[in-house]
């Protein structure tokens, strides 16, 4: 008996955190959106600046920027589908890490090579 009475407990603590959460739920999604709408805006942003025929540190800022808006997007993106926990989704999920992991590490080689060149 005593079992079932915790048992139920930890049910009504569930319960009230599913609660909470559902509340929480349209200011995440809002959140989520705005946050869309920046990173489209910041990548057109840094589109136009590249055609704007800027000075090179400028236009390699710009890339720079590019590249690691991009790739937050791409582990964004993963991560969701991870989180859908569905067979495809998971494995597209885990298989899109993976390419944000590598992309990260050429990003690094990339950037930092370039930096240690110079």
């Amino acid at each position: 008996m005593a079992d079932l009475q915790e048992i139920m407990q930890l049910l009504g603590k569930a319960t009230v955190k599913m609660e909470d959460a559902e509340r929480k739920l349209p200011k995440a999604k809002e959140s989520v959106a705005t946050l869309q709408q920046l990173e489209r805006v910041a990548l057109r942003y840094l589109a136009l600046a590249r055609r704007m025929g800027l000075p090179d540190d400028v236009a390699k800022a710009t890339e720079f920027f590019s590249r690691l808006i991009i790739m937050l997007r791409m582990a964004q993106m993963s991560y969701d589908m991870l989180m859908a926990g569905t067979g495809v989704g998971l494995l597209m999920g885990i298989a899109g890490m993976g390419m944000t992991a590598l992309s990260a590490v050429d990003f690094a080689k990339t950037e930092f090579m370039m930096d240690a060149g110079a």
